[in-house]
């Protein structure tokens, strides 16, 4: 360290800032070695990034999965698209029933005769009514719009539509 010290003595100042300017110079040139290495070793890294071991490229497939994802985000808008139709489509099937039992005269043993009730979500559908009588049996199909009759209906008929409105399925009195 007394040699250097010694040596920058004996130089005039122009020669000082030369050997300043070569030193620091010769730092710069160290940093940028060093540098230059390490983008080496960057570039390396991400040619084999891209490329993969296998030789699969990793450009090749970040766009396939992107196609993949389009075709996915079409795939579940068609299927979302199909859903509302299928719930518009399920307002118009019949999903609600109900059948009750009943004697329908006092001298008959037995509940022979029936009410069944079948509506869609809507409320619309038939009521099937069966009298059941010793020396005839009839049947009655009665229209049924929003959740009423369009014809009069017994207090047996009255009991089963209400039951299928709410949802309960009753089956004997």
């Amino acid at each position: 360290m007394q040699a250097i010290i010694e040596f920058f003595s004996s130089i005039s100042p122009q020669g000082r800032g030369f050997w300043v300017l070569l030193i620091i110079q010769g730092v710069v040139l160290l940093l940028l070695l060093i540098t230059g290495f390490q983008l080496h070793k960057l570039l390396t890294r991400y040619k084999l990034l891209l490329t993969g071991k296998q030789g699969a490229n990793l450009e090749g497939i970040l766009l396939d999965l992107g196609e993949r994802m389009k075709r996915a985000e079409e795939r579940l808008l068609s299927g979302e698209t199909r859903i509302g139709q299928l719930e518009e489509e399920a307002t118009t099937h019949l999903q609600r029933w109900a059948l009750q039992r009943y004697k329908a005269f006092a001298n008959i043993g037995g509940d022979q005769s029936f009410s069944f009730v079948l509506l869609d979500r809507k409320g619309d559908g038939v009521m099937l009514s069966s009298i059941y009588g010793r020396d005839e049996s009839r049947v009655y199909a009665k229209t049924i719009s929003n959740g009423k009759a369009n014809y009069p209906l017994s207090d047996e008929e009255q009991q089963v539509l209400a039951a299928a409105l709410a949802g309960r399925k009753k089956r004997n009195k």
